[in-house]
């Protein structure tokens, strides 16, 4: 039987942990951190993240319910640029 050590909880630890899960590997998780991380760590889906989704047959739900990234304000001083 094949035993797999995942190093880290983030978004493609997760992953990986699930994916081996559904195809019955046994595996374990460990974090050096010892809180849930503060803030938002993932701020948008690069292409292959979305090639990735589309292999685990998940991207069409994830891109129904998603949204398109807000556009952002740069100022330089006082003025919006």
């Amino acid at each position: 039987m094949t035993h797999v050590l995942i190093v880290g909880s983030g978004p493609t630890g997760l992953t990986l942990a699930i994916e081996l899960a559904r195809r019955g590997v046994n595996l374990r998780i460990v974090e050096r951190s010892q809180e849930a991380p503060a803030g938002v760590r993932g701020k948008g889906l690069q292409p292959r993240t979305l090639e990735i989704f589309d292999d685990l047959g998940v991207v069409d739900e994830i891109l129904a319910t998603g949204a398109e990234y807000p556009d952002l304000r740069a100022y330089r001083g006082d003025q919006v640029i």
